[in-house]
């Protein structure tokens, strides 16, 4: 995948609220917006998911 999308796709993401809403911009499915940021992910070994444990 374009590393460049992944980016875009994320940035969107924040910036609409959610994933489905970026989709929408880019003309994308839910998923595969879903698939771009996992992608991304991966790329930079992290995970976006929050984490609360020791709150």
């Amino acid at each position: 995948m374009d590393q460049f999308t992944c980016i875009n796709v994320f940035v969107a993401a924040v910036d609409e609220g959610s994933l489905a809403a970026a989709a929408r911009r880019f003309g994308f499915s839910a998923a595969m917006a879903g698939k771009y940021v996992s992608e991304l992910e991966s790329t930079l070994k992290s995970s976006n998911k929050k984490s609360y444990e020791g709150c």
